[in-house]
């Protein structure tokens, strides 16, 4: 436990002497949970990782942002969000802000690169990719991972082949009469088209969700 008296004027010095050890050990141990403390030169006052609770005003426990301080150019935080921000899942994500702006710091939910042949050869939480038809692919989320909604965003894209027809060569997510048919949880499906809609077999293409 911290002293917060630290050293007792009242007492003796080897009084003291358990009181400092105290703190010594209080500050070692809690350093450690996120900080590099007493370990080597190398990592000594390096953070781990960094971690804290979603910011929110104590007055009336409600999502906000924190202002700059006098001198501070940049602020780094979590924050909660809103039903009116995201309307199936509302989770702790991270932000910053500078003097002009708040913004929305996207952490990556899932991303991956791939062949026509549905070979990955970059991932990020992505179980397979499957391709269904010429141009067609189903997208799995790892099992443990899937998506907080169906709401999530899709950036994708493709190369086209060279050996193909000089067309332009676009990567959409799939069309359907239901956003939960195509975009679920777990998967999601997408094609690579070109100008007249056309399918047609990627020489790579990739995807990167955020959000949802």
């Amino acid at each position: 436990m911290w002293q917060t008296t630290a050293p007792d004027g009242t007492k003796s010095v080897k009084a003291n002497e358990s009181i400092l050890q105290a703190n010594t050990t209080y500050t070692e141990t809690e350093m450690n949970i996120d900080h590099f403390w007493n370990i080597g030169a190398d990592e000594d006052g390096r953070h781990k990782f960094a971690q804290m609770p979603k910011y929110e005003d104590g007055a009336v426990a409600t999502p906000t942002s924190p202002t700059l301080g006098a001198g501070m150019d940049l602020a780094y935080f979590s924050r909660l969000k809103t039903a009116l921000e995201a309307t199936a899942q509302q989770d702790v994500q991270p932000y910053a802000r500078n003097a002009s702006a708040i913004m929305q710091l996207l952490g990556i939910r899932s991303c991956g690169v791939f062949d026509s042949a549905g070979t990955l050869v970059y991932k990020h939480n992505v179980l397979s990719v499957t391709p269904t038809a010429t141009g067609s692919f189903t997208v799995k989320f790892e099992v443990a991972n899937p998506m907080p909604s169906i709401n999530y965003l899709i950036l994708c894209g493709a190369m086209r082949n060279n050996a193909t027809a000089h067309r332009s060569i676009y990567a959409i997510p799939d069309a359907a009469t239901a956003v939960g048919n195509v975009k679920k949880t777990t998967q999601f499906g997408m094609h690579t088209v070109d100008v007249a809609g056309d399918r047609i077999a990627p020489l790579q293409a990739w995807f990167v969700i955020f959000g949802g």
